[in-house]
């Protein structure tokens, strides 16, 4: 029995090394590439260019399920907050995002553990796109994507897109993946109507967004 099981998860591991390694050649694969800078016309931005964005939000943490409002509010030329409200009105964190960074203003309680504000705020920077402009990347084209981008650091950040915009992004630590971000473009209203994070690992995450018309 002992020997099944130790043969069973040989067999998952190599599996699971041989799934990730293909999705990693789908980015590695002969392509043409080019150095660039991301700016503001390399592809849509996620949010609106109005004074504040409402998402209907569902997180998925620790064995908790929260869901409410988010309220992404431009408070002035430079900072961005991002409010999340339950749907009594309860404020459970209020992130503020600036060019330096993003920091936590406000964490109810419960939820303030650093590794999960640290992942919080690292998935909502990724999601909304607030840490990409002015980053050099290799823009490419392969068989298999149409287009994407390829950000080096400790992690690699790819960002895919697709003829209406941005479609969805991977993280990659190593030839482990880290994060999927998933993207819905509305082309009638040209807006991002919804986006989906998934974080693996020791902290695994589930975030969904889901825009509502103001």
């Amino acid at each position: 029995m002992l020997r099944s099981t130790k043969l069973y998860l040989r067999l998952s591991s190599v599996l699971c090394f041989g799934l990730i390694s293909c999705q990693l050649h789908k980015y590695n694969a002969s392509k043409k590439c080019n150095e660039v800078i991301i700016d503001q016309t390399s592809f849509k931005s996620i949010l609106q260019p109005v004074a504040a964005t409402k998402y209907k939000t569902g997180i998925d943490v620790l064995k908790n399920h929260l869901t409410g409002i988010m309220v992404v509010k431009q408070t002035d030329s430079v900072t961005i907050h991002l409010v999340f409200l339950t749907e009594l009105g309860m404020k459970l964190f209020d992130f503020e995002v600036k060019p330096t960074g993003i920091n936590a203003v406000y964490v109810f309680e419960p939820l303030n553990k650093p590794a999960l504000i640290n992942s919080l705020k690292r998935n909502f920077n990724s999601m909304l796109m607030f840490n990409i402009y002015n980053k050099q990347a290799q823009q490419c084209r392969s068989r298999k994507i149409i287009q994407f981008y390829s950000i080096p650091g400790k992690q690699t950040r790819f960002i895919i897109l697709d003829s209406l915009g941005i479609k969805k992004q991977e993280t990659f630590n190593g030839h482990r993946k880290a994060s999927k971000i998933e993207y819905m473009f509305d082309p009638k209203t040209k807006t991002y109507t919804q986006i989906k994070c998934v974080q693996y690992g020791i902290v695994k995450i589930r975030i969904e967004l889901n825009l509502l018309k103001n």
